[in-house]
């Protein structure tokens, strides 16, 4: 279970550093695993008033807005157990760049146009979806579904993570992932081909 890796590698990196962090994405992929940990599902296994939970990406929309990922998260995850987690909301220039790295685990969904985090088909081409540039926190103009300006963290600053798990949800997002590996038009296809860190892929 995803839980599983994710409880796997807090807990490795709270006995060996006293912290850890957790980067997450909205929509409707992880919600299972925020309701899960948030339930108390391996509370045991993790203190979590020492692990960072920040996102990956969210809609620049006020954070009770309908569409903003950090209402998602106080929704799904930042209740229970995983209340006393310290959150850092995702902007530019903010705390969430002062994050120990690499990020212990990364939680990523994926779109039907190949899209992560709020890296979109658009941007394939842009620095933001390239390796050797500085990691960084970047807005973006009006994308996706709802279409509205975004804020997001480019690859680099994606890759600076221990563990990267990416959820691929359907028979519909499994043909885009599959076409992906050599489809460069694509934006997984960068994350597909690094070899920089260790991904895992959850298709349900």
């Amino acid at each position: 279970m995803v839980t599983d890796l994710i409880v796997r590698q807090l807990a490795q990196s709270l006995a060996t550093n006293g912290q850890a962090s957790l980067v997450v994405c909205g929509g409707s992929s992880p919600l299972g695993i925020f309701d899960a940990l948030a339930a108390g599902e391996h509370e045991d296994e993790v203190d979590w008033s020492k692990v960072t939970i920040t996102l990956v990406d969210d809609r620049l929309v006020p954070a009770d807005h309908e569409h903003s990922n950090q209402k998602l998260l106080h929704d799904h995850l930042l209740r229970g157990p995983v209340a006393a987690a310290n959150f850092v909301p995702l902007e530019t220039n903010n705390a969430a760049m002062d994050i120990r790295r690499p990020f212990d685990v990364m939680l990523l969904g994926m779109g039907v146009d190949g899209h992560f985090a709020s890296l979109f088909p658009d941007m394939v081409d842009e620095a933001s979806l390239k390796i050797d540039t500085p990691p960084m926190i970047l807005e973006t103009g009006p994308k996706g579904s709802p279409t509205l300006p975004r804020v997001t963290m480019n690859l680099a600053m994606i890759l600076q993570s221990r563990l990267l798990i990416l959820l691929v949800n359907g028979a519909e997002k499994q043909a885009v992932l599959q076409a992906a590996q050599t489809d460069t038009r694509l934006p997984v296809h960068a994350l597909l081909k690094q070899d920089v860190t260790r991904l895992e892929i959850v298709a349900d």
